[in-house]
């Protein structure tokens, strides 16, 4: 049985037999002829939306800017797995947030005007000063990227990676070091320069 031949009922028998400890994922994913994450899927969406989350739609649902960035926040924010955010927020697959987040850190628009978070800005450059006061602030907000994020208008992986460094190397890891050589590197030797 194909994926696109299970009908909506089919999936909630699946979801309710898995709840209800008639097998496991495998033994009824065999059961429906689909693979076992498709039932980890039907699971989780019934747990979230009841039958209602397998209802058959007519047309592309619209989710609220405001779901879309406390989603993308949510998710960003470690508060659980893309499938847990996905389930959370009542949508169809876990794919929506992926693409969602995907749109959020390239800095483009939605359709509509995200409210309740920013989008990822591009990289701007930042003073060592700076970057340490960011850190500090994120380390002492448990570590919590994204907020740190829009509060200094700055990217999500810039604050990620600036405290990844600075986990590793103290403040000396925040430093701008690009196009510059380690003070306690030798130069090369004629060997390795040619």
């Amino acid at each position: 049985m194909s994926r696109s031949k299970v009908t909506p009922e089919q999936r909630i028998e699946a979801a309710l037999s898995y709840l209800n400890g008639e097998g496991s994922y495998k033994f009824i994913a065999d059961r429906y002829g689909v693979e076992q994450t498709r039932i980890k899927v039907w699971v989780r969406q019934y747990k979230a939306n009841g039958p209602l989350a397998f209802k058959e739609q007519q047309h592309n649902t619209v989710y609220a800017p405001e779901l879309k960035a406390n989603a993308i926040l949510d998710y960003l924010a470690g508060n659980g797995s893309i499938q847990t955010i996905a389930a959370k927020y009542g949508l169809r697959s876990p794919q929506t947030l992926e693409n969602w987040i995907k749109v959020y850190n390239s800095g483009k628009n939605f359709e509509h005007k995200m409210s309740g978070g920013s989008q990822m800005n591009k990289a701007r450059k930042t003073t060592f000063q700076e970057r340490i006061t960011i850190v500090k602030d994120c380390l002492e907000n448990g570590s919590n990227y994204g907020e740190t994020a829009i509060k200094y208008n700055v990217s999500y992986q810039q604050v990620y990676t600036w405290v990844k460094k600075f986990s590793q190397l103290g403040e000396d890891g925040l430093e701008d070091r690009r196009g510059k050589r380690i003070q306690k590197q030798e130069a090369r030797s004629e060997i390795e320069e040619l």
